[in-house]
């Protein structure tokens, strides 16, 4: 059986209008996303969570007191107190551990203490038994989507420089500190290090302007990976696998926690074996041009599956379909992370074309390929049939 790019492109083009979670766009999403699985013989299962904008609050505001420690760390270098800056610099190690275990490297979903600040929301999948269920493989899709004053890579730039540049100036004043209680040191050095300071904690401010809203139609971010996820269940239930379970899951709430894939990790860890279950996570997918596998995260470095992003660039290279490497530091997140964090086999697919446009207006159907949505299901379709006969 073909596999079907222009159901796919149908399936996207429902989808690809503003859905941030809490709006009427929102329940429309949902609601359609039922009675697609519906449409094509799944009985949709449908999990409602709450989940809330407080990860975006903090992310809008956490520059600001960066900065300001950043400076207070300068202006105790200036006046000659190294001793001040070196607890400074161990209270910042000690902050950024704790952050990046709770809030980065979690998977708790945040809430408000206030009700009426949280949503409910949900997770519909649907499930495709095999004849022996030997393993299982999850494709993951968010449906939500959101709108930000900058797009994605000037959000990117702002996280990658303050964040790399507060871990060199840490470093620089650790190392200043102590040649200073050696006796050793140069004022200019200093005045240099606070201007750069100054510098960084004034960028990092731009980061408080990049508010949410609800203005994107969201076609590649992320309609098209909804899109891809239906043709695969449409295709693998006219071409059941042998061995492999298959779970069709469209997440809600990606755009403000990776609330959906954390709900769903921490209900089911315990029930699926994870030397015999994959995720394959679309985010991005669909535009025309080389795919990308995003095969590690973080800062510091996170990788995914090894076995997952090996299969992928093999079963490309026999397609003949361009696919790149990615790590990713930070700016970005997707469903997949969580999921790492709890010790699964989990791969991330996109695509490029769109990075500049996506959570903005220009977010458009305009930016998805036919061809793009068919090497998506293809790559996916061969890697999966290897899997299944390895089982």
């Amino acid at each position: 059986m073909a596999v079907n790019e222009n159901y796919a492109y149908e399936v996207t083009e429902k989808i690809s209008f503003p859905r941030l979670v809490g709006t009427e766009g929102e329940m429309k999403a949902r609601e359609m996303v039922a009675k697609e699985f519906e449409k094509i013989g799944y009985k949709p299962i449908r999990e409602k969570f709450m989940t809330s904008f407080h990860n975006w609050v903090v992310a809008q505001y956490a520059f600001i007191p960066i900065g300001l420690i950043l400076l207070l760390m300068a202006l105790t270098l200036y006046f000659s107190l190294p001793l001040i800056t070196l607890a400074i610099i161990a209270a910042i190690l000690i902050i950024g551990w704790i952050a990046n275990k709770t809030i980065l490297g979690g998977t708790s979903i945040a809430l408000f203490k206030d009700p009426e600040k949280n949503f409910e929301t949900e997770n519909i999948y649907g499930k495709l038994k095999s004849k022996n269920s030997k393993g299982t493989i999850i494709f993951m899709a968010h449906w939500d989507s959101k709108s930000q004053t900058f797009n994605s890579a000037i959000r990117v730039f702002i996280f990658v420089v303050v964040i790399f540049s507060a871990l060199i100036i840490s470093f620089a004043f650790l190392v200043i500190s102590i040649l200073m209680l050696l006796g050793i040191s140069n004022q200019a050095l200093n005045l240099a290090m606070l201007i750069y300071t100054i510098i960084v904690a004034a960028f990092g401010v731009l980061n408080y302007f990049n508010k949410t809203e609800n203005k994107s139609p969201g076609a590649t971010d992320n309609g098209a990976s909804v899109g891809v996820t239906f043709e695969l269940a449409r295709y693998f239930k006219k071409n059941p696998l042998d061995n492999t379970d298959l779970i069709f899951l469209i997440t809600g709430s990606e755009e403000l926690n990776l609330g959906g894939a954390k709900d769903f990790i921490n209900k089911y860890e315990n029930k699926y074996d994870r030397s015999s279950t994959y995720f394959i996570n679309f985010d991005g997918v669909g535009t025309a041009g080389t795919m990308r596998l995003i095969t590690s995260y973080g800062i510091p470095k996170k990788n995914s599956s090894e076995k997952l992003n090996k299969l992928f660039r093999e079963t490309a290279e026999e397609l003949k379909i361009k696919i790149n490497n990615i790590y990713l530091p930070t700016g970005a997140w997707s469903d997949y992370m969580p999921v790492v964090q709890k010790g699964f086999e989990a791969c991330w697919l996109a695509s490029t074309g769109a990075f500049m446009v996506v959570h903005t207006k220009k977010d458009s159907m305009d930016k998805v390929s036919k061809e793009g949505l068919k090497n998506t299901v293809l790559i996916c379709v061969e890697a999966v049939k290897k899997i299944d006969q390895e089982f």
